[in-house]
C-alpha cells in the first residue's frame, strides 16, 4: 500500500486585490493524514493577535485559532475529531493543521484566513487511493488496469484524465472527453485502449496489451477535476517449469 504521507507538487505565491494569496497542492492518502500548511510572516505575535479561519471550499468550517488558542466552536461536523493543531506553535506565526483519516470528500481547496494580515493561504488537497495489484497471466497477454470516477453520468468537457506509469511517463490521455495520444510514449505505440462508450460513466480504466517485462510498475490515473489518484501496481505471474 502506498504510504500515508504527503507530496507537495508545487508552490505558487500570487498578489490579488492586494492580498497576499498563497496557494499549495498536496496530495494524501485515503485513510492517512496530511498537514495543511499556513504561516504568518511576523515572527512573533501576542494570542490577543491571533485569529485565523480555516475553512474548506470557502463555506465548510473546519477550525478556528480564537486569541491564540484551537477552537472547534461552530465546526462542520465533518471534521469532528479529525482536525488538530499545536498551540505551542501559534505564538510563532505558525497556523498548521493536521487533518486525520482522509476521505474522498475532503478532495478541494482549503482557505486559511490570517486576520490581522489580510491574508489567503489556499491549500488544494488531492486524494490517492490505495495501491491495486492486478496481475496478467504471462508476457505476451493484457491486463485492464481498473480507474473509476467517484461521479456518474459525466459531461464529456468535464473529463480530463492523465494515465502514467512510474509517476511521469506519459501512457494514455483523454482530454475534455476526448482520447489524445500526442505525448504518448513510444513503448506504449499502439498497446492501449479504452472503453470509450463507458467514460462519459466514470470509468476510464486503461487496457493494455502484449504486457512485457518491463511494464511492470506503478501506474498511476489522475482524474483531473476530481483532485483524484488512482495507482495500480502491475506484476507478472512467470509460468513454472
Amino acid at each position: 500500500m502506498a504510504s500515508r504521507g504527503c507530496i507537495v507538487l508545487f508552490h505558487l505565491v500570487m498578489v490579488i486585490n492586494e492580498e497576499f494569496l498563497q496557494v499549495t497542492a498536496l496530495v494524501g492518502v485515503i485513510g492517512g493524514s496530511v498537514v495543511l500548511p499556513c504561516s504568518s510572516e511576523e515572527p512573533q505575535m501576542t494570542p490577543e493577535d491571533i485569529t485565523v479561519n480555516w475553512k474548506h471550499l470557502n463555506r465548510l468550517k473546519v477550525y478556528d485559532v480564537v486569541k491564540g488558542k484551537g477552537s472547534v466552536e461552530g465546526q462542520d461536523p465533518k471534521y469532528k475529531n479529525r482536525v488538530e493543531s499545536d498551540s505551542e506553535q501559534h505564538l510563532r506565526g505558525n497556523f498548521s493543521i493536521k487533518l486525520k483519516n482522509l476521505r474522498y470528500s475532503d478532495t478541494g481547496k482549503y482557505q486559511c484566513y490570517i486576520i490581522k494580515e489580510s491574508v489567503i493561504q489556499t491549500v488544494e488537497l488531492g486524494i490517492e487511493e490505495p495501491v491495486q495489484h492486478p496481475f496478467v497471466p504471462s508476457v505476451g497477454g493484457s491486463v485492464v488496469l481498473p480507474c473509476s470516477s467517484k461521479k456518474s453520468q459525466l459531461p464529456a468537457e468535464d473529463i480530463t484524465v492523465h494515465w502514467r506509469y512510474n509517476e511521469n511517463l506519459e501512457v494514455y490521455d483523454i482530454i475534455k472527453g476526448k482520447v489524445s495520444l500526442e505525448k504518448q510514449h513510444s513503448a506504449y505505440y499502439n498497446r492501449t485502449e479504452i472503453f470509450s462508450e463507458k467514460y462519459l460513466d466514470g470509468n476510464f480504466s486503461l487496457k493494455l496489451n502484449n504486457v512485457q517485462r518491463s511494464d511492470t510498475g506503478t501506474y498511476k490515473c489522475h482524474i483531473a477535476n476530481e483532485l483524484l489518484i488512482q495507482s495500480v501496481k502491475l506484476g507478472l505471474w512467470e509460468k513454472s517449469l
